[in-house]
């Protein structure tokens, strides 16, 4: 039965846009800000800067050694532009500040330095794209677009639940303090991949 697999690559991709992250952080800071409707953009490159790593692994298959170097020098320039991003939003004084914090470039290059979402296909998806793949004629492409799609209903549904709560923050104390939460995050996001980085060197 094709069904099954098919769905259960969409719950995959699903729970994924679920999993907190600098992504999901960012489209928090962006929907408090500006509404779930701005926050859409950030979705939209974050998928292309996906959708270009899945290809990439999945087209690479195996060869691409899960323990490379090249992962963890992609998680130290990943560190460094969520250290920028945290140092911004820990500025921010009050949300009719119309300077952009999440540009397209950055957030697609956020979404691309992310040694462990590298990792995670190479280890993870990429198995199960060749399995579809033998089950179902270009399978593995299917797989990639079964994801994105999953990925990308969670992530914008996120973008609405956190509009709800937007009136909440529109308080300048509250705001304020979200912003100087959400760097602290950004903080510790750079510092897990620095982390993730330095392991593979040591």
């Amino acid at each position: 039965m094709l069904l099954l697999p098919i769905l259960e690559v969409l719950f995959l991709g699903f729970l994924c846009g679920l999993i907190p992250g600098p992504v999901v952080t960012a489209v928090f800071a962006e929907t408090i800000r500006h509404g779930w409707k701005a926050a859409r953009r950030i979705v939209a490159w974050a998928a292309f800067g996906e959708l270009l790593m899945s290809v990439t692994c999945v087209a690479a298959l195996t060869a691409i050694n899960p323990a490379s170097l090249v992962f963890s020098t992609l998680s130290f320039f990943g560190a460094l532009i969520l250290l920028r991003l945290a140092w911004s939003l820990w500025r921010v004084q009050e949300i009719q500040n119309e300077e952009s914090l999440f540009t397209n470039r950055r957030v697609f290059m956020l979404s691309i330095l992310n040694g462990m979402a590298w990792i995670f296909w190479v280890t993870v998806c990429v198995p199960q794209a060749m399995a579809l793949d033998a089950r179902i004629p270009a399978g593995r492409w299917l797989f990639i677009l079964l994801f994105e799609l999953g990925w990308v209903t969670s992530t914008l549904f996120l973008c609405y639940l956190f509009g709800l709560f937007r009136p909440y923050f529109q308080n300048r104390k509250k705001l304020h303090l979200l912003y100087r939460t959400v760097a602290l995050l950004f903080l510790l996001f750079a510092c897990k991949l620095l982390l993730t980085g330095l392991r593979a060197y040591s």
